[in-house]
């Protein structure tokens, strides 16, 4: 099975889980990154990034997408910013809804957060692209290199779930 892992990072959070992720599927791994990115501390990174996910808005991405229509698997990795899919992500979805033969595709999400409820983030994904099947999302609260060997666990057992390993 072809597979790709396709995610945006902020802190680093979702970049080392991908990895991870990637590494174990022995997936292509592609890292959305912006035209203008982000700040990265203090206030205005909140500011910046919670409005910009509350809006739904859909900033420019400065990395290219591959030809979809290749893999077997696309797996979505974002960070939960209030409550929704990082913006980089809308870009993303925005671009794979325009793509009428990108259907019947496994699609899987990874998510990264502080904690607290990540609905709105799996309905967002899932309500662009209706015509695929969902795999179980797996999911992060805080991931980070001191619990490496719990995360790969994690992944591995779900990619045993998902029959992908």
């Amino acid at each position: 099975m072809k597979s790709i892992v396709i995610f945006y990072s902020l802190d680093g959070h979702t970049k080392f889980v991908a990895e991870l992720l990637a590494q174990e599927l022995k997936a292509d791994l592609v890292e959305l990154e912006l035209v203008k990115p982000f700040p990265t501390k203090g206030f205005k990174k909140y500011f910046w990034c919670g409005k910009s996910s509350v809006f739904k808005e859909k900033p420019e991405l400065k990395t290219k997408i591959p030809n979809l229509h290749e893999y077997d698997l696309v797996v979505i990795g974002t960070p939960v910013w209030a409550g929704n899919c990082s913006s980089p992500i809308n870009t993303l979805l925005s671009i794979m809804c325009n793509e009428p033969r990108l259907q019947g595709k496994k699609v899987g999400i990874l998510i990264t957060n502080g904690g607290g409820s990540i609905k709105r983030c799996l309905k967002q994904i899932k309500k662009v692209l209706p015509k695929n099947e969902f795999l179980e999302p797996l999911y992060f609260v805080n991931p980070s290199k001191e619990n490496k060997d719990e995360i790969l666990k994690k992944i591995r057992e779900w990619g045993q779930y998902v029959n992908l390993g």
